[in-house]
Protein backbone atom coordinates (compact mmCIF):
# COMPACT_ATOMS: atom_id res chain seq x y z
CA UNK A 1 0.00 0.00 0.00
CA UNK A 2 2.50 2.37 0.54
CA UNK A 3 4.40 1.31 -2.24
CA UNK A 4 1.21 2.85 -4.36
CA UNK A 5 1.06 5.89 -2.21
CA UNK A 6 4.56 6.66 -3.46
CA UNK A 7 4.09 5.79 -6.84
CA UNK A 8 0.52 8.43 -6.76
CA UNK A 9 2.82 10.93 -5.18
CA UNK A 10 4.92 10.66 -7.69
CA UNK A 11 3.30 10.68 -10.43
CA UNK A 12 0.88 13.87 -8.78
CA UNK A 13 4.67 15.31 -8.92
CA UNK A 14 5.17 14.94 -12.10
CA UNK A 15 2.36 16.24 -13.11
CA UNK A 16 2.53 19.44 -11.42
CA UNK A 17 6.11 19.52 -12.93
CA UNK A 18 4.79 18.90 -16.60
CA UNK A 19 2.09 21.78 -15.83
CA UNK A 20 4.65 24.15 -14.93
CA UNK A 21 7.33 23.76 -16.95
CA UNK A 22 5.48 25.95 -19.81
CA UNK A 23 4.74 28.96 -17.04
CA UNK A 24 8.51 28.78 -16.10
CA UNK A 25 9.84 28.86 -19.91
CA UNK A 26 7.61 31.79 -20.27
CA UNK A 27 10.30 34.33 -21.53
CA UNK A 28 10.73 37.56 -19.20
CA UNK A 29 12.75 40.69 -20.33
CA UNK A 30 13.46 43.32 -17.66
CA UNK A 31 15.47 45.45 -19.61
CA UNK A 32 13.39 48.58 -18.66
CA UNK A 33 12.42 49.28 -22.46
CA UNK A 34 9.30 47.99 -23.47
CA UNK A 35 9.43 46.69 -26.98
CA UNK A 36 8.20 50.16 -29.80
CA UNK A 37 4.97 49.14 -32.06
CA UNK A 38 4.04 51.74 -34.31
CA UNK A 39 1.09 52.21 -36.74
CA UNK A 40 1.41 53.96 -39.88
CA UNK A 41 -0.84 56.50 -41.74
CA UNK A 42 -3.31 56.04 -44.58
CA UNK A 43 -1.99 54.65 -48.32
CA UNK A 44 -0.55 51.33 -47.00
CA UNK A 45 0.18 49.38 -50.37
CA UNK A 46 -2.84 47.08 -51.17
CA UNK A 47 -2.86 44.18 -53.55
CA UNK A 48 -4.36 41.95 -55.63
CA UNK A 49 -3.85 38.58 -53.44
CA UNK A 50 -3.78 35.13 -55.00
CA UNK A 51 -1.70 31.73 -55.04
CA UNK A 52 0.67 33.61 -57.46
CA UNK A 53 2.55 36.79 -57.23
CA UNK A 54 0.61 39.41 -55.42
CA UNK A 55 -0.33 42.54 -58.42
CA UNK A 56 -0.39 45.96 -56.45
CA UNK A 57 -3.37 47.90 -57.13
CA UNK A 58 -2.56 50.92 -54.64
CA UNK A 59 -0.80 53.01 -55.29
CA UNK A 60 -1.00 52.31 -59.09
CA UNK A 61 2.32 51.30 -61.00
CA UNK A 62 3.42 53.81 -63.27
CA UNK A 63 2.89 51.72 -66.18
CA UNK A 64 -1.26 51.82 -65.40
CA UNK A 65 -0.22 55.68 -65.57
CA UNK A 66 1.20 55.23 -69.09
CA UNK A 67 -1.98 53.42 -70.07
CA UNK A 68 -4.04 55.78 -69.22
CA UNK A 69 -1.96 58.82 -70.79
CA UNK A 70 -4.20 59.40 -73.47
CA UNK A 71 -7.43 59.41 -71.49
CA UNK A 72 -6.01 61.91 -68.81
CA UNK A 73 -4.75 63.95 -72.25
CA UNK A 74 -7.98 64.17 -73.31
CA UNK A 75 -9.73 65.51 -70.02
CA UNK A 76 -7.37 68.12 -69.91
CA UNK A 77 -8.39 69.68 -73.33
CA UNK A 78 -11.44 68.86 -72.83
CA UNK A 79 -11.66 71.12 -69.30
CA UNK A 80 -9.56 73.58 -71.32
CA UNK A 81 -12.28 73.54 -73.97
CA UNK A 82 -14.96 73.89 -71.11
CA UNK A 83 -16.29 70.70 -72.27
CA UNK A 84 -16.93 69.47 -69.01
CA UNK A 85 -19.30 66.47 -69.18
CA UNK A 86 -16.79 65.00 -71.48
CA UNK A 87 -14.35 66.48 -69.31
CA UNK A 88 -15.64 64.24 -66.02
CA UNK A 89 -16.22 61.02 -68.48
CA UNK A 90 -12.87 60.96 -69.09
CA UNK A 91 -11.70 62.04 -65.62
CA UNK A 92 -13.43 58.99 -64.00
CA UNK A 93 -12.69 56.41 -66.81
CA UNK A 94 -8.79 57.00 -65.91
CA UNK A 95 -9.28 56.96 -62.36
CA UNK A 96 -11.54 53.69 -62.56
CA UNK A 97 -8.91 52.35 -64.43
CA UNK A 98 -6.27 53.41 -61.79
CA UNK A 99 -8.30 52.56 -58.55
CA UNK A 100 -11.13 50.91 -59.23
CA UNK A 101 -10.10 47.50 -57.61
CA UNK A 102 -9.41 48.85 -54.26
CA UNK A 103 -13.18 49.92 -53.92
CA UNK A 104 -14.95 48.76 -51.38
CA UNK A 105 -18.99 47.57 -51.63
CA UNK A 106 -22.13 49.60 -50.53
CA UNK A 107 -21.91 47.31 -47.06
CA UNK A 108 -18.27 48.89 -46.56
CA UNK A 109 -16.54 45.42 -47.17
CA UNK A 110 -13.49 45.33 -49.20
CA UNK A 111 -13.42 43.31 -52.65
CA UNK A 112 -12.51 39.93 -52.28
CA UNK A 113 -9.00 38.67 -52.76
CA UNK A 114 -7.84 42.16 -52.08
CA UNK A 115 -5.58 43.46 -48.84
CA UNK A 116 -2.29 44.00 -47.61
CA UNK A 117 0.05 41.38 -48.77
CA UNK A 118 1.53 40.13 -45.48
CA UNK A 119 -0.38 40.73 -42.27
CA UNK A 120 2.22 38.15 -40.66
CA UNK A 121 3.04 38.26 -37.07
CA UNK A 122 6.31 39.31 -36.31
CA UNK A 123 8.97 36.27 -35.38
CA UNK A 124 11.60 37.33 -33.79
CA UNK A 125 12.53 39.59 -30.76
CA UNK A 126 14.21 42.97 -31.94
CA UNK A 127 13.11 45.35 -29.09
CA UNK A 128 15.49 48.02 -27.98
CA UNK A 129 17.11 48.44 -31.34
CA UNK A 130 14.48 50.96 -33.31
CA UNK A 131 14.99 49.07 -36.54
CA UNK A 132 11.95 51.11 -38.53
CA UNK A 133 13.17 54.71 -37.28
CA UNK A 134 11.12 55.45 -34.92
CA UNK A 135 10.32 51.72 -33.41
CA UNK A 136 10.91 48.15 -33.10
CA UNK A 137 7.59 46.51 -35.05
CA UNK A 138 5.47 48.14 -37.51
CA UNK A 139 2.01 46.71 -37.42
CA UNK A 140 0.12 47.17 -41.05
CA UNK A 141 -3.59 47.68 -41.43
CA UNK A 142 -5.53 47.52 -44.54
CA UNK A 143 -7.01 51.09 -44.01
CA UNK A 144 -10.07 50.60 -45.78
CA UNK A 145 -11.39 49.44 -43.10
CA UNK A 146 -12.84 50.50 -39.73
CA UNK A 147 -10.48 51.38 -37.17
CA UNK A 148 -12.39 49.09 -34.67
CA UNK A 149 -11.78 46.22 -37.42
CA UNK A 150 -8.11 46.96 -37.12
CA UNK A 151 -8.02 47.52 -33.68
CA UNK A 152 -8.72 43.78 -33.04
CA UNK A 153 -5.78 42.94 -35.30
CA UNK A 154 -3.39 45.32 -33.61
CA UNK A 155 -3.94 43.60 -30.18
CA UNK A 156 -3.02 40.04 -31.65
CA UNK A 157 -0.02 41.82 -32.96
CA UNK A 158 0.55 43.40 -29.65
CA UNK A 159 0.25 40.09 -27.68
CA UNK A 160 2.56 38.53 -30.26
CA UNK A 161 5.05 41.18 -29.52
CA UNK A 162 4.88 40.98 -25.84
CA UNK A 163 5.16 37.59 -25.77
CA UNK A 164 8.27 37.14 -27.77
CA UNK A 165 9.92 40.26 -26.18
CA UNK A 166 9.38 38.98 -22.44
CA UNK A 167 7.55 42.21 -21.58
CA UNK A 168 3.60 42.50 -20.22
CA UNK A 169 4.04 46.32 -21.80
CA UNK A 170 4.60 47.98 -25.30
CA UNK A 171 5.12 52.04 -26.53
CA UNK A 172 2.62 52.36 -29.09
CA UNK A 173 3.48 55.41 -31.58
CA UNK A 174 0.97 56.30 -34.39
CA UNK A 175 0.59 58.64 -37.59
CA UNK A 176 -1.87 60.05 -38.64
CA UNK A 177 -4.84 57.38 -39.50
CA UNK A 178 -3.07 55.07 -37.19
CA UNK A 179 -4.30 57.41 -34.19
CA UNK A 180 -7.84 55.65 -35.35
CA UNK A 181 -6.67 52.83 -34.71
CA UNK A 182 -5.17 53.15 -31.29
CA UNK A 183 -8.08 55.31 -30.11
CA UNK A 184 -10.29 52.51 -30.96
CA UNK A 185 -7.77 49.85 -29.71
CA UNK A 186 -8.02 52.13 -26.05
CA UNK A 187 -12.33 51.72 -26.39
CA UNK A 188 -11.61 47.97 -27.24
CA UNK A 189 -8.99 46.50 -25.04
CA UNK A 190 -8.22 49.64 -22.42
CA UNK A 191 -4.85 50.26 -21.96
CA UNK A 192 -3.35 47.44 -19.90
CA UNK A 193 -0.86 46.30 -21.97
CA UNK A 194 0.42 49.90 -22.81
CA UNK A 195 2.95 51.70 -21.03
CA UNK A 196 3.10 54.94 -23.67
CA UNK A 197 1.15 56.36 -26.31
CA UNK A 198 2.61 58.90 -28.35
CA UNK A 199 0.66 60.54 -31.10
CA UNK A 200 2.03 62.41 -34.21
CA UNK A 201 0.12 64.56 -36.03
CA UNK A 202 -3.13 62.23 -35.27
CA UNK A 203 -6.38 61.80 -37.40
CA UNK A 204 -8.15 60.67 -34.66
CA UNK A 205 -10.76 63.75 -34.35
CA UNK A 206 -10.94 63.88 -38.61
CA UNK A 207 -9.85 66.94 -40.72
CA UNK A 208 -12.04 69.04 -42.26
CA UNK A 209 -11.28 68.52 -46.04
CA UNK A 210 -12.62 64.78 -45.65
CA UNK A 211 -15.69 66.15 -44.18
CA UNK A 212 -16.20 68.74 -46.36
CA UNK A 213 -15.74 66.61 -49.82
CA UNK A 214 -18.44 63.88 -47.89
CA UNK A 215 -20.82 66.71 -47.70
CA UNK A 216 -20.50 67.78 -50.99
CA UNK A 217 -19.04 71.23 -50.47
CA UNK A 218 -17.66 72.30 -54.00
CA UNK A 219 -16.84 76.17 -53.59
CA UNK A 220 -13.50 77.31 -54.57
CA UNK A 221 -14.06 80.41 -57.13
CA UNK A 222 -13.61 82.73 -53.94
CA UNK A 223 -10.60 81.34 -52.16
CA UNK A 224 -7.85 82.96 -54.37
CA UNK A 225 -6.23 84.29 -51.35
CA UNK A 226 -6.39 81.25 -49.58
CA UNK A 227 -4.42 79.50 -52.07
CA UNK A 228 -1.91 82.38 -52.46
CA UNK A 229 -1.50 81.78 -49.08
CA UNK A 230 -1.42 78.06 -48.74
CA UNK A 231 1.29 77.87 -51.19
CA UNK A 232 3.53 80.17 -49.97
CA UNK A 233 3.16 78.44 -46.35
CA UNK A 234 4.28 75.32 -47.72
CA UNK A 235 7.44 74.58 -46.68
CA UNK A 236 8.54 72.25 -48.86
CA UNK A 237 8.68 74.10 -51.60
CA UNK A 238 12.09 75.47 -51.54
CA UNK A 239 13.09 76.19 -55.45
CA UNK A 240 13.65 79.76 -55.62
CA UNK A 241 11.78 79.81 -59.25
CA UNK A 242 9.01 78.47 -58.41
CA UNK A 243 8.78 80.53 -55.27
CA UNK A 244 9.14 83.98 -57.20
CA UNK A 245 6.96 82.17 -60.00
CA UNK A 246 4.07 81.49 -56.60
CA UNK A 247 4.84 85.25 -55.32
CA UNK A 248 4.15 86.67 -58.80
CA UNK A 249 0.93 85.21 -59.43
CA UNK A 250 0.09 86.04 -55.71
CA UNK A 251 0.81 89.41 -56.86
CA UNK A 252 -0.93 89.40 -60.17
CA UNK A 253 -4.25 88.19 -58.77
CA UNK A 254 -4.53 85.32 -61.04
CA UNK A 255 -5.49 82.85 -59.01
CA UNK A 256 -8.93 84.06 -58.75
CA UNK A 257 -9.13 83.49 -62.54
CA UNK A 258 -7.76 80.32 -62.04
CA UNK A 259 -9.96 79.17 -59.53
CA UNK A 260 -13.15 80.74 -60.82
CA UNK A 261 -12.12 78.58 -63.86
CA UNK A 262 -12.35 75.30 -62.51
CA UNK A 263 -15.09 75.98 -60.26
CA UNK A 264 -16.96 76.14 -63.44
CA UNK A 265 -16.24 72.23 -64.21
CA UNK A 266 -17.46 71.53 -60.37
CA UNK A 267 -20.78 73.62 -60.55
CA UNK A 268 -21.54 71.66 -64.07
CA UNK A 269 -19.86 67.61 -63.34
CA UNK A 270 -19.55 67.49 -58.91
CA UNK A 271 -22.36 66.15 -57.91
CA UNK A 272 -22.99 63.71 -61.01
CA UNK A 273 -19.36 62.32 -60.20
CA UNK A 274 -19.52 62.08 -56.49
CA UNK A 275 -22.37 59.89 -57.28
CA UNK A 276 -21.51 58.08 -60.03
CA UNK A 277 -17.53 57.59 -59.01
CA UNK A 278 -16.24 59.03 -56.23
CA UNK A 279 -19.07 57.88 -53.55
CA UNK A 280 -18.27 54.28 -54.92
CA UNK A 281 -14.57 54.55 -54.44
CA UNK A 282 -13.76 56.29 -51.70
CA UNK A 283 -17.31 56.79 -49.76
CA UNK A 284 -17.68 53.10 -48.77
CA UNK A 285 -14.84 52.80 -47.11
CA UNK A 286 -15.46 53.01 -43.18
CA UNK A 287 -11.56 53.82 -42.65
CA UNK A 288 -12.15 57.02 -44.55
CA UNK A 289 -15.27 58.18 -42.36
CA UNK A 290 -13.19 58.02 -39.86
CA UNK A 291 -11.77 60.83 -40.97
CA UNK A 292 -14.79 62.75 -41.46
CA UNK A 293 -14.90 65.35 -37.57
CA UNK A 294 -18.18 65.45 -35.86
CA UNK A 295 -19.21 68.80 -37.19
CA UNK A 296 -19.57 67.48 -40.39
CA UNK A 297 -20.78 64.30 -39.64
CA UNK A 298 -24.78 64.25 -39.91
CA UNK A 299 -24.34 66.23 -42.98
CA UNK A 300 -21.70 63.81 -44.59
CA UNK A 301 -24.40 60.76 -44.08
CA UNK A 302 -27.23 62.75 -45.34
CA UNK A 303 -25.23 64.10 -48.74
CA UNK A 304 -23.34 60.55 -49.06
CA UNK A 305 -26.55 58.14 -48.44
CA UNK A 306 -29.41 60.17 -47.89
CA UNK A 307 -32.28 57.26 -47.32
CA UNK A 308 -30.99 54.33 -49.12
CA UNK A 309 -30.83 51.05 -47.02
CA UNK A 310 -28.08 49.41 -49.15
CA UNK A 311 -25.72 51.85 -47.11
CA UNK A 312 -27.54 50.80 -43.70
CA UNK A 313 -24.54 48.41 -43.14
CA UNK A 314 -22.04 50.78 -43.53
CA UNK A 315 -23.94 53.64 -41.63
CA UNK A 316 -23.26 50.89 -38.73
CA UNK A 317 -19.85 50.79 -38.83
CA UNK A 318 -19.45 54.28 -39.53
CA UNK A 319 -21.34 55.39 -36.60
CA UNK A 320 -20.02 52.81 -34.11
CA UNK A 321 -16.65 54.41 -34.68
CA UNK A 322 -17.90 57.70 -34.49
CA UNK A 323 -20.39 57.05 -31.80
CA UNK A 324 -18.22 55.40 -29.56
CA UNK A 325 -14.76 56.22 -30.32
CA UNK A 326 -14.13 59.82 -31.53
CA UNK A 327 -17.11 61.10 -29.44
CA UNK A 328 -15.32 60.03 -26.34
CA UNK A 329 -11.46 60.18 -27.34
CA UNK A 330 -10.88 62.49 -24.18
CA UNK A 331 -13.03 60.21 -21.67
CA UNK A 332 -10.59 57.35 -23.65
CA UNK A 333 -7.54 59.14 -23.39
CA UNK A 334 -8.07 60.23 -19.47
CA UNK A 335 -9.11 56.57 -18.35
CA UNK A 336 -5.89 55.88 -19.89
CA UNK A 337 -3.80 58.04 -18.61
CA UNK A 338 -5.58 57.62 -15.04
CA UNK A 339 -4.37 54.17 -15.44
CA UNK A 340 -0.91 55.13 -15.82
CA UNK A 341 -0.13 54.81 -19.81
CA UNK A 342 1.94 57.71 -20.38
CA UNK A 343 0.55 59.89 -23.53
CA UNK A 344 2.56 62.50 -25.84
CA UNK A 345 0.44 64.24 -28.62
CA UNK A 346 2.66 66.21 -31.45
CA UNK A 347 0.34 68.28 -33.49
CA UNK A 348 1.07 70.65 -36.42
CA UNK A 349 0.93 74.05 -37.03
CA UNK A 350 1.97 77.31 -38.86
CA UNK A 351 0.93 75.84 -42.51
CA UNK A 352 -2.26 77.18 -44.28
CA UNK A 353 -4.73 73.88 -44.51
CA UNK A 354 -5.89 73.20 -48.25
CA UNK A 355 -8.14 75.45 -49.62
CA UNK A 356 -10.90 73.20 -50.62
CA UNK A 357 -12.76 72.87 -47.28
CA UNK A 358 -15.22 75.64 -45.33
CA UNK A 359 -12.23 75.62 -43.10
CA UNK A 360 -9.74 77.14 -45.25
CA UNK A 361 -8.09 79.53 -43.19
CA UNK A 362 -7.44 77.25 -40.26
CA UNK A 363 -3.91 76.41 -39.20
CA UNK A 364 -2.99 72.98 -39.86
CA UNK A 365 -0.21 70.91 -40.89
CA UNK A 366 -1.42 71.21 -44.77
CA UNK A 367 -4.34 68.15 -43.86
CA UNK A 368 -5.56 67.92 -40.28
CA UNK A 369 -6.66 70.67 -38.66
CA UNK A 370 -4.60 71.65 -35.76
CA UNK A 371 -7.18 71.73 -33.31
CA UNK A 372 -8.25 68.67 -34.15
CA UNK A 373 -4.93 66.57 -33.75
CA UNK A 374 -4.29 68.64 -30.54
CA UNK A 375 -8.13 67.73 -29.54
CA UNK A 376 -8.79 71.43 -28.78
CA UNK A 377 -6.01 73.72 -29.23
CA UNK A 378 -7.29 77.23 -30.75
CA UNK A 379 -5.62 78.93 -33.25
CA UNK A 380 -6.24 82.17 -34.96
CA UNK A 381 -7.11 82.26 -38.49
CA UNK A 382 -4.12 81.56 -40.72
CA UNK A 383 -2.47 84.94 -41.29
CA UNK A 384 -3.51 86.29 -38.45
CA UNK A 385 -2.88 86.36 -34.75
CA UNK A 386 -4.63 85.77 -31.40
CA UNK A 387 -5.05 88.93 -29.21
CA UNK A 388 -5.32 86.30 -25.63
CA UNK A 389 -4.89 82.99 -24.16
CA UNK A 390 -4.11 80.54 -21.70
CA UNK A 391 -0.57 79.36 -23.28
CA UNK A 392 0.47 80.84 -26.47
CA UNK A 393 2.58 79.63 -29.21
CA UNK A 394 5.37 82.70 -29.45
CA UNK A 395 4.04 83.87 -32.86
CA UNK A 396 0.29 84.05 -31.23
CA UNK A 397 -1.31 82.11 -33.65
CA UNK A 398 -2.16 78.74 -31.04
CA UNK A 399 -3.34 78.20 -27.98
CA UNK A 400 -2.26 75.40 -26.30
CA UNK A 401 -4.56 76.27 -23.09
CA UNK A 402 -7.40 75.00 -24.76
CA UNK A 403 -6.16 71.49 -25.32
CA UNK A 404 -7.77 68.57 -23.69
CA UNK A 405 -4.11 67.72 -22.73
CA UNK A 406 -2.37 70.76 -22.31
CA UNK A 407 0.81 69.58 -20.38
CA UNK A 408 1.39 66.82 -22.42
CA UNK A 409 0.51 67.62 -25.91
CA UNK A 410 3.77 69.43 -27.89
CA UNK A 411 3.27 71.74 -31.06
CA UNK A 412 5.69 72.10 -34.19
CA UNK A 413 5.80 74.30 -36.68
CA UNK A 414 6.15 74.65 -40.49
CA UNK A 415 6.41 70.49 -40.39
CA UNK A 416 4.30 69.00 -43.36
CA UNK A 417 2.00 66.06 -42.28
CA UNK A 418 3.45 63.67 -44.39
CA UNK A 419 7.03 64.75 -43.13
CA UNK A 420 6.08 63.25 -39.30
CA UNK A 421 7.32 60.20 -39.26
CA UNK A 422 10.56 60.53 -40.58
CA UNK A 423 11.53 64.14 -38.91
CA UNK A 424 10.62 62.91 -35.22
CA UNK A 425 12.53 60.33 -35.31
CA UNK A 426 14.66 61.49 -32.00
CA UNK A 427 11.61 63.29 -30.57
CA UNK A 428 10.04 59.84 -30.42
CA UNK A 429 12.65 57.75 -28.87
CA UNK A 430 13.20 60.69 -26.19
CA UNK A 431 9.27 60.60 -25.12
CA UNK A 432 9.52 56.34 -25.07
CA UNK A 433 12.79 56.40 -23.24
CA UNK A 434 10.92 58.98 -20.31
CA UNK A 435 10.56 56.73 -17.02
CA UNK A 436 7.29 58.55 -16.04
CA UNK A 437 5.18 61.01 -17.91
CA UNK A 438 6.89 63.79 -19.57
CA UNK A 439 5.01 67.10 -20.15
CA UNK A 440 6.75 70.37 -22.11
CA UNK A 441 8.63 71.58 -18.86
CA UNK A 442 10.59 67.74 -18.96
CA UNK A 443 13.34 69.04 -21.22
CA UNK A 444 14.67 72.05 -22.71
CA UNK A 445 15.15 70.60 -26.08
CA UNK A 446 11.60 69.89 -26.52
CA UNK A 447 10.01 72.86 -25.25
CA UNK A 448 5.63 72.99 -25.61
CA UNK A 449 6.29 74.86 -28.96
CA UNK A 450 9.05 73.96 -31.41
CA UNK A 451 9.72 74.11 -35.10
CA UNK A 452 11.16 72.19 -38.14
CA UNK A 453 14.99 73.22 -39.11
CA UNK A 454 15.41 72.24 -42.34
CA UNK A 455 18.86 73.13 -42.11
CA UNK A 456 19.69 71.87 -39.05
CA UNK A 457 17.32 68.56 -40.01
CA UNK A 458 15.90 68.98 -36.85
CA UNK A 459 13.30 70.16 -34.16
CA UNK A 460 14.23 73.24 -32.42
CA UNK A 461 12.46 74.94 -29.59
CA UNK A 462 10.66 78.23 -31.25
CA UNK A 463 12.27 81.55 -29.96
CA UNK A 464 9.96 83.96 -28.60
Amino acid sequence: MKAKRLVSIALILCLIAGLTVPAAAKKTCNCGHDPVVYVHGFGTNLYQLGEGEAERIYPPKSEKYKEQALTIAGAVLALLLRQYRLFADLGMKAAGELLGAIACDPSGEVGEGTGIRSASMPSSDVHGKMQEGNADYTFSYDWRLSPLDNAELLHKYVERVKALCGHSKVSLVCHSMGGTVLASYLYLYGSEDVSRMVALAPAWQGLSIMGSLLSGEADIADKGEQLDMFLQSVPTISNKWLKAMIRIAGMTGVYPYILRFLQGALDDQFERVFDEFLLGLFGTMPGIWAFVPDKYFAGAKAFSFGDDPKYDALRAKVDRYHDEVQNHLTDLLRSATDGGMQLVILSGYGISSMPLSRAHTVQSDVLIDTCFSSIGGTGADFGKTLSSGTILSPDKTVDAGTCAFPAETWFVRGMMHFDFPKQTVEFVRWAVEQPSQPTFETSAQYPQFVLWDAEANAIVPEVK
